[in-house]
C-alpha cells in the first residue's frame, strides 16, 4: 500500500476538525445555515494554516447530497470525490502556474456549463495573487456576475497583491497564525492516533519550529518518525533540524548582557557546530528578545510562546524594556548584514560581539542617507528650548556611531555657539537617540573666519548661514 504522509492522512474533512480558525468556521457555518452564501470568497493568511483545506470543506458542505450542510456526510459521491481531489464540479487551480490570460479565458468559458453531480460548480484558485494583471482583468466580469450555480474561493498568502477590484467583489476571511499551544494540541492528537512515542518538550519544540504553520509542524513530525527509533526526545528535534533550545538562547543572551564577547563567540560557534545556521541563530535571538519584551511589558502568557519556567528565567536577566528595544533595533537594522554577507558566520560573530560590547555594528551616519529625518527630529526638539541652536543644526552634518555623536559645522563661530550650549545639546540628543551620548563638535575643512560682526549677529539671532 502506498504510504501517505501525516499532513495528508490527517487533513481535516469537517469544519469541527479545523484547528485554530474558529472565527472563520463560525462565519462560514452561519452563511450555510442562513442560506446567505455569496458567490466569491477570499481566504488569506500565512502558509499551512488551513486555507485550502477550509475551501475544500466549504465545497463539500455546498455540494453534499444532504447539503447545503455544516456537516458533510463524507459518504456521498460528491464528498468522496472532493476528498480525493477528483471532483469534476470542484476545480482546483494553481494560480502560480496558471497565471496567464489564456488560462482565465478558458475558465470563463467553462463557467457557463452546469455542474454534473453537485449543486454548484466551485473554483478554488490557490495563490491567486500570482495571477497577472491581464488575468485579473479578464476575471472581473465573470467574478461580478457569475452564473447562479458558480462559486469562487480564492486562497492567498499575500492579499496585498490582489487588486482592489477583485477584493471588493469577495467576502474576505483572514486566517490567523496558529499558536504553539494549538499546534502542540494538534500534533499530540496525531501522535496518540499513530501510537508515536514522543516527549511533551519535543512536541513543544516542533511547534516552535513550525512558526505558526500546522503543515510545517506535521512535516517535521513525519521526518522525525522516519529517522528516530524509539521515543522521540527534544534532542532528536535539535539534531535533525538544526534547531536550538530556549536554554541555548537564555545562556547566549546572558553572555551578551554580561558583555563578555569571548564567551559570546564561543557560544555562537558551539550553536553553529550543533547544526544551526548563523542566520537561524540570529532569528532565534530576535524571537527571544521579542519574547523578553513581552515579558517585561507584562503581557498575558497567551501571547508568549514560552513556559512558566522560561518566563521566570527571562525575568532573571539584567534587562529592562529600554535595553531590549535598543538591542532589537540594532539587530533588525543589521539583518541585511547577516543575510547578504558572503560569510554569514563572520557577519554574525561581528554583530553579536558588537552587541555584547554595547556598540551598534551599523552606525547611522546622519547627514547622509538619513540626514533629513534625523535633522528634522532634532530641530523640532531644539526649537522650543533654543531656536538659534535649531537653526545652526540645520546647516550642520551629524554622524552617530554608538554613543559618539559628531557635529561638523563650517564656521568656528558656529562651533563656539554649539559648545556654549553643550548641556542642552547633549540632553536633546539623548532624548532623540534614546541612549547616552558623547558629543564632539568640529569645524570642517573650509573654515570661515568670523571677522564680520554683522554676519556674526545675523547667525546668532536668525540662524542664517554666514557668507
Amino acid at each position: 500500500m502506498t504510504h501517505r504522509v501525516i499532513s495528508l492522512r490527517y487533513r481535516p474533512q469537517d469544519f469541527d476538525e479545523l484547528t485554530g480558525q474558529s472565527h472563520v468556521v463560525l462565519s462560514l457555518k452561519g452563511a450555510i445555515k442562513s442560506g446567505r452564501i455569496g458567490h466569491a470568497f477570499l481566504f488569506s493568511g500565512p502558509r499551512g494554516v488551513g486555507k485550502t483545506t477550509a475551501a475544500r470543506i466549504f465545497a463539500k458542505s455546498l455540494n453534499c447530497a444532504e447539503g447545503p450542510t455544516v456537516h458533510p456526510c463524507q459518504k456521498c459521491q460528491s464528498c468522496r470525490e472532493i476528498a480525493l481531489s477528483r471532483s469534476i464540479d470542484v476545480i482546483e487551480v494553481d494560480g502560480a502556474s496558471n497565471r496567464g490570460i489564456d488560462e482565465i479565458r478558458n475558465l470563463r468559458e467553462a463557467v457557463q456549463y452546469s455542474p454534473l453531480h453537485g449543486k454548484h460548480k466551485i473554483y478554488i484558485i490557490d495563490e491567486v495573487h500570482m495571477l497577472t494583471d491581464q488575468a485579473f482583468n479578464a476575471l472581473l466580469k465573470t467574478l461580478e456576475e457569475p452564473p447562479p450555480s458558480v462559486k469562487f474561493i480564492f486562497a492567498t498568502t499575500n492579499p496585498g497583491k490582489v487588486p482592489q477590484t477583485i477584493l471588493s467583489r469577495c467576502e474576505r476571511f483572514a486566517f490567523k497564525r496558529l499558536s504553539v499551544k494549538e499546534i502542540c494540541s494538534r500534533l499530540k492528537s496525531i501522535t496518540d492516533k499513530e501510537n508515536i512515542s514522543i516527549t511533551d518538550k519535543a512536541l513543544h519544540y516542533i511547534a516552535l519550529r513550525a512558526e505558526g504553520s500546522i503543515r510545517d509542524g506535521e512535516s517535521v513530525l513525519e521526518q522525525l518518525v522516519s529517522f528516530v527509533e524509539g521515543k522521540i526526545a527534544e534532542d532528536d528535534v535539535f539534531k535533525l533540524i538544526g534547531f536550538l533550545s530556549s536554554e541555548f538562547y537564555f545562556d547566549f543572551m546572558q553572555k551578551i548582557v554580561k558583555g563578555n564577547h569571548a564567551h559570546v563567540l564561543r557560544a555562537l560557534n558551539e550553536g553553529i557546530e550543533d547544526g544551526a545556521a548563523p542566520l537561524e541563530i540570529y532569528r532565534g535571538i530576535v524571537d527571544y528578545l521579542r519574547s523578553a519584551l513581552l515579558v517585561y511589558s507584562n503581557m498575558p502568557q497567551e501571547f508568549i510562546d514560552l513556559s512558566d519556567d522560561e518566563i521566570q528565567r527571562i525575568r532573571s536577566l539584567e534587562l529592562n524594556k529600554e535595553k531590549i528595544m535598543s538591542m532589537l533595533e540594532v539587530l533588525l537594522r543589521s539583518e541585511d548584514l547577516v543575510k547578504r554577507s558572503m560569510n554569514t558566520r563572520i557577519a554574525a560573530e561581528l554583530l553579536f560581539c558588537r552587541l555584547a560590547m554595547g556598540n551598534d555594528p551599523l552606525p547611522q551616519k546622519h547627514g547622509q542617507a538619513s540626514a533629513n529625518d534625523f535633522s528634522d527630529e532634532l530641530q523640532k526638539a531644539l526649537q522650543v528650548q533654543s531656536p538659534k541652536l535649531s537653526a545652526l543644526i540645520q546647516s550642520s552634518s551629524i554622524e552617530v556611531e554608538g554613543k559618539n555623536v559628531r557635529i561638523t559645522v563650517d564656521q568656528d563661530f558656529s562651533r563656539k555657539l554649539l559648545m556654549s550650549s553643550k548641556d542642552i545639546l547633549e540632553k536633546t540628543l539623548k532624548q532623540v537617540l534614546k541612549h547616552d551620548v558623547v558629543l564632539q563638535v568640529d569645524v570642517g575643512q573650509n573654515v570661515k573666519k568670523d571677522n564680520n560682526l554683522e554676519d556674526a549677529i545675523r547667525a546668532l539671532f536668525d540662524g542664517e548661514e554666514v557668507r
